[in-house]
């Protein structure tokens, strides 16, 4: 009786999930899939079909993580982009500081509305290259010409990934203590 009810209770979930990823602004989103893996800090292509003639652009592509009732939203990765034939493709540098999770979507805006892709899991870059990362940060930081120094700039993009990949350090030494990786 408990597994029937799991099931039921499963399939319910799904099916409630699929419809909340399946919006309709014209357009489908064929990459990311379910089950896609990709790396932050490494390039992806992200691909869709326009199935609405009236979409002549994507306005904006954001990147969102959480349940499918309580969608957080992380970041815009993508604006303006031109929507010209029936499919259409997109290079996205995820950026280095992403952290693993397997319940990131990306959310299509376009003037028909949103829509969403199925979800994926982004694994975080290794602290290598957080650490190249951040070290070409703050020597593009340091090498900047013009009214701004380094000093002037201390709090922006190379303190932000410094503060990021602290927090990463931080949280792989609380993984290496307990041995426990938590998704």
């Amino acid at each position: 009786m408990k597994l029937l009810f799991i099931q039921v209770f499963l399939c319910m979930f799904v099916g409630f999930v699929s419809s909340q990823t399946q919006g309709d602004a014209g357009i489908a989103i064929n990459a990311p899939a379910r089950g896609t893996v990709w790396n932050a800090g490494k390039t992806e292509q992200v691909a869709w079909t326009v199935h609405d003639n009236t979409v002549s652009e994507i306005q904006t592509v954001e990147l969102r993580q959480g349940g499918s009732a309580n969608l957080q939203i992380v970041g815009v990765v993508g604006s303006n982009l031109p929507v010209s034939d029936a499919t259409g493709q997109w290079q996205w540098n995820i950026p280095v500081d992403t952290k693993t999770d397997a319940s990131y979507v990306l959310v299509f805006k376009s003037n028909k509305g949103e829509t969403y892709s199925d979800y994926f899991t982004i694994m975080a870059a290794d602290p290598e290259t957080i650490a190249s990362a951040s070290s070409a940060a703050a020597a593009a930081s340091a090498n900047a010409t013009g009214p701004e120094s380094a000093a002037e700039t201390d709090g922006s993009e190379a303190s932000t990934i410094y503060n990021r990949m602290a927090l990463s350090l931080a949280g792989l030494s609380i993984i290496a203590a307990t041995g426990t990786l938590l998704l």
